[in-house]
């Protein structure tokens, strides 16, 4: 799996106006020792170098970023069971057509 292919493939060539990068793996969220670093749209493409590596997205322990992503229509984000990772997004505005959907072991 690649964070920054998925992104890519989830915004359809729409505009990406910032992007926000906590912990990687499991270790959860720490700002002490791993501030959240947020990219606004001038420095989204140093997100994308950070975002721009391979790893297994399979059950087992996490090994990607976990990652906030803003588009005009769409947020986007990282979701996870039992380690296993997958790309999400939703409605920046609420729409009541957008139902929920049961992810695994939700």
């Amino acid at each position: 799996m690649n964070t920054k292919k998925e992104i890519l493939e989830l915004v359809k060539k729409k505009e990406i106006i910032a992007i926000s990068i906590g912990s990687i793996g499991d270790k959860g969220w720490n700002y002490e020792e791993k501030p959240l670093s947020f990219f606004p749209k001038t420095k989204v493409d140093e997100a994308l170098k950070i975002l721009d590596f391979e790893f297994n997205g399979g059950y087992g322990g996490e090994e990607g970023y976990d990652v906030f992503v803003w588009t005009k229509d769409w947020i986007i984000f990282k979701s996870c069971y039992d380690g296993a990772e997958w790309y999400n997004k939703i409605p920046r505005k609420p729409n009541k057509k957008i139902k929920p959907e049961s992810f695994g072991g939700c």
